[in-house]
């Protein structure tokens, strides 16, 4: 190791080592909420606002659910049948996309399947069945969080295989982060899925934008920003898997990918379209009002420079919608931006 790149507290966190540090803090921080405890499932049964972010840009799309598994000598993780979307989204120490599955089933792993030691980082989403009351909806997303199961024959605990600094995170985080406020990338189509598949360079800009983020086989993703304090975009309808609980959304965040509105997110289930089929969103900036005729209105930080996503997931055919996503949002990034 270069000398030169390590403090006494611990490796500097550079571009060059971004994506295995900011994995090593996921998996780390996650085993805060597990008291160091692996092959622990904790589902989340808050839906997400700004005092209750666990990493960047989540959204209001789906409950969360996380696991640490230790897949040494074999692990399952099964999902039970369920009206709306759920996914199960495996990845490991290098944001290397190992396994994903959408629905019912199970998916095995072991450690011969990582590109690096013997845990894996699990992260389930459960999409609400917004067309039911809310306790209501909320309580089928509860049992579908609570039908997730997990095998496994070995519980060693975590250890970093790097010590890093990770004070020293941010400054390369924010400036990946300020770059990708003014010209948004089109990083997810390249950015997500192995380390064979991806490319390094957009890999770095999903890890730090949206860490634990879907392949695009399984949900697409396409980023934006603007300064604008009101505008209107109008969108049609994506080729998705509907009938097995595909939906689209729009998700508002600061520069720097935080929630910091309120009503920051509209999802296609929540959505009033046009009479020829199509959705008109409204972005208002924080403390604007909504005028008549406004519908589908989403928050945006004030007098700053904020970003977006459009995501939509279980796509029939993933670089359709990638198309689809990428072409709207590069209208929407050159209208916003005056």
């Amino acid at each position: 190791m270069d000398e030169n790149n390590k403090k006494s507290n611990g490796v500097v966190v550079t571009m060059d080592n971004f994506i295995h540090a900011d994995s090593t803090r996921a998996y780390l921080k996650e085993l805060v909420n597990t008291g160091g405890k692996v092959n622990v499932i904790r589902p989340n049964r808050d839906r997400t606002d700004t005092d209750n972010q666990d990493v960047i840009r989540m959204n209001d799309d789906t409950l969360y659910e996380r696991i640490i598994l230790d897949v040494k000598g074999g692990a399952t993780i099964t999902a039970k049948e369920y009206e709306g979307y759920q996914n199960i989204n495996v990845l490991d120490i290098n944001h290397s996309q190992i396994a994903t599955l959408t629905g019912a089933g199970t998916i095995e792993v072991d450690e011969t399947m990582l590109t690096e030691g013997q845990h894996a980082y699990i992260i389930i989403r459960s999409g609400l069945l917004r067309d039911l009351p809310e306790d209501e909806m909320m309580e089928k997303g509860y049992a579908a969080q609570d039908g997730i199961s997990i095998t496994y024959n070995s519980s060693d605990p975590y250890v970093p295989s790097v010590d890093y600094d990770l004070s020293t995170i941010d400054a390369v985080k924010y400036e990946i982060f300020a770059e990708f406020a003014k010209h948004p990338k089109l990083a997810p189509r390249t950015g997500f899925g192995t380390m064979e598949e991806r490319d390094e360079d957009n890999a770095r800009v999903v890890v730090a934008v949206g860490w634990g983020g879907l392949p695009g086989d399984q949900a697409v993703y396409s980023a934006f920003s603007g300064n604008v304090e009101r505008g209107q975009f109008t969108i049609d309808r994506p080729n998705l898997i509907f009938d097995e609980g595909s939906f689209f959304s729009f998700t508002m965040y600061n520069e720097n990918g935080w929630i910091a509105t309120k009503k920051y997110s509209i999802n296609s289930d929540d959505m009033v379209e046009n009479e020829d089929g199509t959705y008109t969103i409204t972005f208002l900036a924080s403390g604007e009002p909504v005028l008549e005729g406004e519908q589908n209105v989403v928050i945006t930080p004030r007098g700053k420079v904020w970003t977006g996503v459009l995501r939509a997931y279980y796509p029939k055919d993933k670089n359709e919608t990638y198309d689809w996503a990428d072409a709207w949002t590069k209208q929407m990034t050159e209208e916003f931006q005056k």
